[in-house]
């Protein structure tokens, strides 16, 4: 395996719009476009996650991205959108991959849920939601994320959806991506409900079900299964099976 480390993506902050690079060895690989966790607060892209997967023969592109308290709404955001441009563009300079996709933990897989559904970010790159062969959403707040609602004067319990909520795009017009939702059973308090929240959402506005893989990780806390092999598998399997 090779790894390429501090790969610049961005413009605006040659610190935080950076990424590293996990290249296994097979000749023909998937892509993941991964996001950490950390609230958008903290975390980095160096985890065993990204690491766990390259050893299972998955090409990453692990992206560190503007957090608080250097950023507002919607820079992080912004961030994820120009990685996934840069991976596009310049993967093929790296390694052979058949197969984009983009995932991430916890705000990492909020940023996920982001591009997913709010079609104006990956847009802005020329970039249609469905160009990604699917995205991986592990616990992701599917209503306004905290520190968004910090960052507008509210109490980060609330319960909001706006501009800053995944489910807020959920509508009639909604170009439906594949998209596999992961959570766990003893998670942060409302983050399983939310998810099964948003899985419905999807379902009353005709996402067809064959776009929708769900898995519900039993006996653990929020993300507490990120570090193992299991996990690594299971999301291997998930882009091996997904075209």
């Amino acid at each position: 395996m090779k790894i390429i480390k501090g790969i610049v993506y961005g413009t605006q902050d040659s610190k935080s719009q950076v990424l590293d690079l996990y290249v296994p060895d097979c000749e023909l690989t998937s892509l993941l476009v991964y996001f950490h966790g950390g609230s958008l607060e903290s975390g980095d892209k160096d985890c065993d996650i990204v690491k766990n997967l390259a050893r299972q023969g998955i090409t990453v592109a692990s992206a560190n991205y503007r957090m608080y308290p250097n950023a507002v709404f919607p820079d992080f955001i912004e961030d994820a959108a120009m990685a996934v441009e840069w991976a596009m563009k310049h993967i093929a300079e790296y390694k052979k991959v058949n197969k984009i996709f983009v995932g991430g933990s916890s705000a990492g897989a909020w940023l996920t849920a982001m591009l997913a559904f709010a079609p104006q970010y990956l847009g802005k790159y020329g970039i249609k939601t469905t160009d990604i062969v699917g995205y991986i959403i592990n616990s992701a707040q599917m209503t306004t994320h905290f520190n968004v609602l910090r960052e507008k004067g509210f109490h980060a319990n609330r319960i909001m959806v706006d501009e800053a909520a995944p489910v807020y795009y959920i509508n009639e017009n909604t170009v439906f991506p594949k998209i596999f939702i992961v959570v766990a059973d003893n998670d942060i308090p409302c983050r399983l409900e939310q998810n099964l929240m948003f899985l419905k959402s999807v379902e009353m506005f005709g996402c067809p079900a064959e776009r929708v893989k769900y898995k519900l990780m039993e006996g653990f806390k929020h993300c507490a299964y990120d570090k193992t092999e299991e996990f690594a598998r299971i999301l291997k399997d998930y882009m091996d099976e997904t075209n």
